[in-house]
């Protein structure tokens, strides 16, 4: 095995090892505190702080689908309600992707989640009357590339900049056709919550 292939896998490994920790922990509070976990979100908020810890969004709904018998339309618009993302990059370049193998090897089932998330952000966007060429270059799952800032600006309830600057930049630049499409959602808050 290459010594890169090694490392992103074990990248992969850590990852989801952490963020499956803190979703198995928030749940267990929740449920431990007699909360509807449709209504988390009243209760929660889970800052993904840059990319890295966006696997914990497909993650939130595999437990939710699976073992809280939710609906995956509901438990991606739980989910979404509960998760804020804050972009630390306005390069492109910089924004995380992985090869959908590599998580397809490493988290099967989470492969299997992004992909049904993937669908339903592609049947909201055809509902909004956007069309193929629109669509293309914003896919979750595009190509053998899972995008996971595109994963986690969908699956958010809001995103922001680390600074005012940097969110207008976001909006303006950046991240302009996300923003066109979900303006609400960008909101400047320092690090996220306030």
């Amino acid at each position: 095995m290459h010594s890169d292939e090694a490392g992103n896998l074990l990248r992969i490994y850590q990852q989801y090892f952490m963020v499956s920790n803190a979703a198995q922990f928030i749940l267990k509070e929740l449920h431990d505190k007699h909360v509807d976990l449709r209504r988390m979100y009243k209760h929660a908020v889970i800052q993904i702080n840059d990319t890295h810890p966006t696997m914990v969004i497909p993650e939130l709904i595999r437990i939710l689908t699976e073992d809280k018998a939710m609906s995956m339309d509901d438990a991606i618009s739980v989910v979404s309600k509960t998760c804020a993302y804050t972009n630390h990059t306005i390069m492109a370049e910089a924004l995380e992707k992985w090869s959908a193998d590599i998580i397809k090897e490493v988290v099967p089932r989470i492969y299997e989640i992004i992909l049904q998330i993937n669908e339903a952000f592609i049947g909201e966007l055809y509902k909004k009357g956007m069309f193929k060429n629109d669509i293309d270059p914003m896919k979750i799952v595009a190509g053998d590339l899972i995008h996971m800032a595109r994963l986690a600006i969908y699956c958010s309830t809001y995103v922001n900049g680390v600074a005012e600057i940097h969110t207008e930049i976001l909006k303006k630049d950046a991240l302009k056709e996300w923003y066109k499409l979900y303006p609400k959602k960008f909101q400047n808050k320092t690090n996220g919550i306030t």
